[in-house]
C-alpha cells in the first residue's frame, strides 16, 4: 500500500471482489483489493463441498425465482449479467465446465441461459481453478491485494478515507463494499463491514444465516444421520406479521437430510433463513410408510404408540403428512447470508449506494440470497459485472 490516493479499493477479496477485479480493467490507474484474511478467496474454496458451485443452468427468467421476494428486484441485474455470460467466461479464461454428473456444460446456447438444467461445476471439480483464474485476470488488470488488512472505518471527505485495524489509512475516489455476510467469520466474513456502513446511515436489514441446517427440539431421528429422503416438502410457520403465504413463511420441496443433530438437506437449507427459535417446522414426506427406510419406519411406528403400548394407526398416518418440530436453531456457519444492505439503498443498474457517491456494494454484503445450487456465486458475478460496468466508465 502507499500513501497516494486510490482510484478504486474494493473491500473484500472473496468471490464477488475477485469477480469484479477480474472485469474491471484499470488502465494504468491504481486499485487495491483489502482482504482481511490471509489469504483471498477462502470462502471461494469452500463453496459446493471444494468443487465450486459456480452457478446453475437453464433460462436466466427462472433464476428470479431462485432469490425469493428479493427476485424482482435484482431481474434487471440477473438479466444483463446471466449465467450464460458467466459461463462463456470461464471458459474463455481456460475453465471448461460441467454438470453434476459430469457432463460438459454447453455455453453456446443462448441468448436465454445455459443448456444444462443443474449445477454447474469446474470440469476439474477443483475450486482452486476458478479462484487462480479470478486473481489472474485480476493481477492482468492491474489490481493489488493486501491480505491481513481488515478495514475497521470508512468516512467521507474529499475522498473516501479507508481505516484500517492497525490504524492505517489511505485515500480512494471510489470505494467497493465486497466484504461477504457474517457466516465463516474466519474466512473475513464476519458482518463487520455491515456496521461500518451503518454508520454511514445506510439501511442494514439484520444479517442471519441462511442455507443452514436445522436444530429442532426433541430430536427423535439421530440414529438416521446420514440417511436421505427425497422430495419432502417442509412448511415454515412464522409469527412474523410480515410473512405471507397464509400465515406461512414459507414452503419449499426437495431432498431431506438427517443428521446427528438436527436436520439437513437442500429442502432445510433453502427453508432455514424463514425460520426461528420456538416457531413450527412441519416436514411431508410425501410417501406411504414402506416407502421410507426401515430403520425410519421403526422409528415412526415407537413414536405412534399410545399408553397400551399399541400402534395408533391414525397417529402413524399422521407423522407421514405432518411431522410437526419446533425449531430450537440454526447452525451461525450457514452457507450464506440473508439480510445485509437493503436493495432501497442501492441502484441496481451500477450497484451504488444511492445517497453516497463513490460507493457501491456488491455480492453476499446486499440483502439478496438464493436457494442452493450456484445461484449465489451467480448473484456475485451479476452484481460484481454491474459495478464493473459502471466503473469502467468513471475511473
Amino acid at each position: 500500500m502507499t500513501n497516494s490516493i486510490y482510484d478504486i479499493v474494493i473491500i473484500g477479496g472473496g468471490a464477488s471482489g475477485l469477480m469484479l477485479a477480474a472485469q474491471c480493467d484499470l488502465n494504468g490507474k491504481k486499485g487495491l483489493i483489502l482482504e482481511g484474511g490471509s489469504s483471498p478467496g477462502s470462502k471461494l474454496l469452500m463453496s459446493g463441498g471444494g468443487r465450486c458451485n459456480i452457478t446453475h443452468g437453464g433460462p436466466v427468467k427462472d433464476f428470479v425465482y431462485a432469490y425469493g421476494n428479493e427476485g424482482q428486484t435484482l431481474r434487471r441485474c440477473l438479466y444483463r449479467h446471466n449465467n450464460l455470460e458467466l459461463a462463456r467466461w470461464l471458459i474463455g479464461h481456460g475453465i471448461e465446465l460441467a454438470d453434476e454428473n459430469g457432463d460438459p456444460v454447453d455455453a453456446s446456447y443462448g441468448p436465454d441461459g445455459i443448456d444444462s438444467a443443474g449445477r454447474v461445476f469446474p470440469a476439474s471439480g477443483k475450486a482452486r481453478d476458478v479462484l487462480e483464474t479470478f486473481l489472474e485476470e485480476a493481477s492482468w488488470n492491474g489490481w493489488q491485494i493486501e491480505t491481513g488488512a481488515k478495514v475497521s472505518g470508512l468516512r467521507k471527505d474529499d475522498s473516501w478515507k479507508i481505516t484500517l485495524i492497525n490504524g492505517y489509512e489511505l485515500y480512494s475516489r471510489n470505494v467497493v463494499a465486497a466484504s461477504g455476510g457474517i457466516t465463516y467469520p474466519e474466512t473475513g466474513s464476519d458482518g463487520s463491514m455491515l456496521e461500518i456502513l451503518e454508520d454511514l446511515g445506510i439501511d442494514i436489514n439484520e444479517p442471519r444465516p441462511a442455507l443452514a441446517p436445522v436444530c429442532v427440539e426433541n430430536y427423535p431421528y439421530a440414529e438416521l444421520s446420514g440417511v436421505s429422503i427425497p422430495d419432502v416438502t417442509a412448511t415454515a410457520y412464522s409469527s412474523d406479521a410480515a410473512c405471507t403465504c397464509k400465515g406461512k413463511a414459507a414452503r419449499m420441496k426437495g431432498d431431506l437430510l438427517f443428521t446427528h443433530e438436527g436436520l439437513s438437506g437442500p429442502v432445510i437449507l433453502n427453508i432455514s433463513k424463514y425460520v426461528e427459535p420456538g416457531e413450527l417446522i412441519r416436514l411431508c414426506y410425501n410417501k406411504e410408510l414402506h416407502e421410507l427406510p426401515r430403520r425410519m419406519q421403526r422409528i415412526l411406528r415407537e413414536r405412534s404408540r399410545g399408553l397400551l403400548g399399541d400402534v395408533r394407526t391414525n397417529v402413524l398416518a399422521a407423522f407421514l403428512q405432518q411431522d410437526d418440530f419446533i425449531v430450537s436453531g440454526v447452525d451461525e456457519r450457514g452457507m450464506v447470508t440473508a439480510g445485509g444492505v437493503s436493495l432501497d439503498e442501492i441502484d441496481m443498474k451500477t450497484m451504488r449506494i444511492k445517497k453516497h457517491e463513490g460507493l457501491y456494494v456488491i455480492g453476499e454484503a446486499i440483502d439478496a440470497d438464493g436457494i442452493t445450487g450456484g445461484y449465489n456465486l451467480q448473484l456475485c458475478w451479476s452484481t460484481a459485472a454491474a459495478a464493473a460496468d459502471d466503473l469502467n466508465d468513471v475511473i
